[in-house]
């Protein structure tokens, strides 16, 4: 999870530069970003398939492989605008999407009984959160020193050997024991879309995910820039995307916890209502508002919504389609982000502010968190496939 951050940082922090670089302006150039975002979005529910047919660890392997291949690829066609929009867009889009959030829910509800599973997962996916912490300043830092293809390439070599080799090594052990492929009849894609299709509170989760992704995104490519517009000190900004990622940390931990005893439909309404907060708070003109106050709200709430939305998945819709039902989730995830980075784009471009953008994603957000309080407190009664799924695993998958 750590790693996978590479991915989108390297992008987040050169974007003026890649869009100077090409010659476009940032609405044109941030349409490789919306696909990126998109494509993540597609191919999530075939990645939530794979992990659940083939094992997660066999999945995150094919990512940290596309992933490298990616960002290596856009070095030896650095000219070629079509080339790095298929190569990160696509390629890189698969890579992110194999080695993060379905794989490792998966995983997770494989390793660990239910009641721990909120926590663990929460654990895992603080990953994300060191690589706010450590990753993005670092790049801060690395840019004025080094042109972007020499950063591409350098990450894209760590996920394509380093990275791959440990996964291969990990996918092999778990397959030793037993934890690789799941012994029950996986569930057709449509089966899983059948089930859920009716379910008032998978309707909430996707609302609200669509906000959480396009929240999300728009901190992944739009945030630096915003701050440089805004001639925010860089030692501010370092400090800052920091500051997020320790938030991110803590609240990813806390979320695991809090979990345990609280009515999780208040907690997931109360994290949306943070995230709200936080994006009002980009409008402020004090930079010390917009800058370190803001990444300490978003931080608090950035985990708490995939924690608590995976959990969801597990419960309601039982352990055989938990992966292709999180995979449908971050579908609509992404086409939030998808559409929020051409948004902000476009609003930056048509107005030389993000206001705009920001109002709309404050109003996505409080409205996900009203719909998760009203349809989420009550349980979905499982299909009997589920049911069997979740009392027929093996002692080591239970």
């Amino acid at each position: 999870m750590l790693l996978s951050t590479c991915i989108k940082s390297v992008y987040q922090i050169y974007f003026s530069e890649l869009a100077t670089h090409f010659g476009r302006g940032r609405a044109d150039f941030a349409w490789s970003g919306s696909i990126f975002m998109l494509v993540t979005g597609l191919v999530s529910p075939f990645v939530g398939s794979l992990s659940d047919r083939h094992g997660p660890l066999r999945t995150v392997v094919l990512g940290t492989l596309a992933g490298g291949a990616a960002l290596v690829g856009v070095t030896l066609f650095r000219d070629s605008l079509p080339i790095f929009v298929l190569a990160y867009g696509v390629c890189g889009a698969f890579g992110l999407a194999a080695m993060t959030y379905v794989p490792m829910g998966v995983l997770v509800d494989r390793l660990f009984e239910h009641k721990n599973a909120g926590f663990a997962y929460a654990v895992v996916t603080n990953g994300t959160a060191i690589g706010f912490i450590i990753l993005s300043p670092f790049w801060l830092w690395l840019q004025p020193q080094f042109e972007w293809t020499q950063t591409f390439l350098a990450t894209g070599m760590v996920l394509l050997l380093p990275a791959s080799a440990v996964a291969w090594f990990a996918a092999n052990k778990a397959d030793i024991a037993g934890l690789g492929r799941t012994s029950v009849t996986v569930t057709p894609k449509l089966s899983a879309w059948k089930q859920v299709r009716s379910d008032r509170g998978f309707y909430a989760l996707a609302i609200a995910f669509f906000g959480c992704g396009a929240t999300m995104a728009f901190i992944d490519v739009h945030l630096v820039a915003f701050w440089q517009d805004a001639a925010a000190p860089r030692s501010l900004m370092g400090l800052s995307l920091s500051l997020l990622g320790l938030l991110e940390l803590l609240s990813g931990l806390a979320t695991g916890w809090l979990a345990m005893h609280f009515k999780k439909h208040l907690l997931i309404t109360l994290f949306y209502f943070l995230r709200t907060c936080a994006m009002l708070l980009l409008l402020s003109s004090n930079p010390v508002v917009y800058t370190l106050v803001f990444a300490t709200v978003f931080g608090a709430s950035y985990l708490g919504t995939v924690v608590l939305t995976s959990m969801y998945c597990l419960e309601r819709y039982g352990r055989s389609i938990k992966g292709q039902t999180f995979g449908l989730l971050f579908l609509v995830h992404q086409i939030g982000a998808f559409l929020s980075v051409q948004l902000g784009a476009i609003s930056y471009d048509w107005y030389s502010s993000y206001v705009p953008t920001i109002l709309v994603l404050s109003f996505l957000t409080i409205a996900g968190g009203l719909a998760c309080r009203l349809f989420l407190h009550r349980p979905v009664i499982q299909d009997s496939s589920a049911v069997l799924a979740s009392t027929t695993l093996p002692a080591g998958e239970r």
